[in-house]
């Protein structure tokens, strides 16, 4: 099968979303498909290549200013600049079919390839592209929803990465097919340490971009609870590591001021991701205090490096923790991690819990099959 994939993000660009792409794409090309990526150019990034894997590469040149992020504008002109493009590419490759991340921006280039070559497509959601989700983009969403029911309308379907993100999907146009496939981990590369042992100090670990939505500003009030309460019991400090950047970095910094708890936090800043793997092992338990999500994976990424997870109960959250860890409303969020920090031998039962999940449920392999078997599927139209 000859596979066009669409987004505006693809390594080292963007986030999630972007690493998912990349994971989907090998896993396709090593099953023995032809697979093509159109997506957005980045500081010297080269305007073709083709991956160890065989994955076709096009990058058109756009506004973008970001690695971590882009706005609506910014989105906007990629979606001109691979308008340009996309046609030529289908002229040239004859695709059997379209998988686009996401709904936003690259949906209409979907539905125009659809309705100019008959082009299949497949939405690949990621939890921002549908309507209500960020209560920021009010107005935006209010805007675009029309257009967004038709280029859903005329698709095989949605695809979400939780039951959560898909009971979203409905709750805006339940009309048509949402499908849910979790996302993999790298396994291979993400993994539990050795041999770690820290006498002194639990290190509870966050990682993400930092922004208002994952939650962080309802934690770091309660660290001088927390480390008081640990302290107590185990003579053991507490840390807070938190790695990412972010426009959220600085109101985040008042409060660690404002509480006067700089001996338990400390800011790593973003990482790469061959540095993310020593520092998951070097935790002892992992955080995600977000407001909603997809599937985050941050999550999975720490679940395969062996730790227990303590998050809110966003989209994702079911599928993700079982007997691996807890999830917890903001208001007794502090105690379920004072749980953790205080019963080593729960930590260690956690953790071999998160790992055996990670092997028997969330592989790329296992998710590219299943988009696959829906690529491949009787069409809905």
């Amino acid at each position: 099968m000859k596979i066009l994939v669409i987004s505006h993000e693809y390594p080292p660009i963007g986030g999630g979303g972007a690493n998912a792409c990349l994971f989907l794409t090998r896993e396709f090309a090593k099953a023995g498909h032809e697979v093509t990526i159109l997506t957005a150019s980045f500081g010297q990034l080269p305007k073709e290549e083709v991956t160890p894997e065989g994955v076709t590469i096009k990058r058109v040149k756009c506004k973008r200013k970001h690695e971590a992020s882009s706005s609506f504008a910014e989105m906007f002109s990629y979606l001109l600049a691979a308008w340009k493009k996309a046609g030529t590419l289908v002229r040239q490759n004859q695709f059997d079919f379209c998988l686009v991340f996401f709904g936003i921006p690259s949906g209409p280039l979907a539905f125009y390839l659809k309705k100019r070559y008959n082009l299949r497509y497949l939405i690949r959601s990621g939890g921002g592209d549908i309507p209500g989700t960020q209560k920021r983009f009010d107005i935006i969403y209010k805007i675009l929803s029309p257009a967004l029911r038709t280029i859903w309308k005329k698709s095989e379907g949605i695809v979400a990465n939780s039951e959560g993100l898909k009971k979203r999907a409905q709750d805006f146009e339940s009309r048509y097919p949402v499908y849910v496939v979790e996302n993999g981990v790298d396994a291979d590369y993400f993994k539990p340490a050795p041999d770690k042992r820290n006498d002194s100090i639990v290190n509870i670990l966050f990682v993400s971009r930092l922004i208002e939505r994952k939650g962080l500003q309802y934690i770091i009030p309660k660290l001088n609870t927390i480390q008081k309460q640990v302290t107590k019991e185990t003579g053991r400090d507490v840390r807070l590591t938190i790695v990412g950047d972010g426009p959220y970095k600085g109101h985040l910094e008042h409060l660690v001021d404002e509480y006067a708890c700089h001996d338990s936090v400390l800011f790593m800043g973003k990482k790469n991701k061959n540095e993310l793997d020593v520092i998951y092992q070097s935790a002892d338990l992992f955080i995600l205090p977000s407001q909603w999500e997809g599937m985050p994976n941050v999550v999975l990424e720490a679940m395969a490096s062996g730790l227990p997870i303590v998050m809110t109960p966003c989209e994702g959250s079911g599928e993700l923790i079982t007997d691996n860890g807890y999830i917890s409303d903001l208001e007794h969020f502090d105690s379920k991690i004072i749980q953790l920090c205080i019963d080593e031998k729960l930590r260690a039962q956690m953790s071999q819990n998160s790992v055996k999940a990670v092997k028997e449920r969330f592989s790329w392999q296992r998710a590219a099959k299943k988009y696959l078997e829906l690529m491949n599927a009787k069409p809905f139209h």
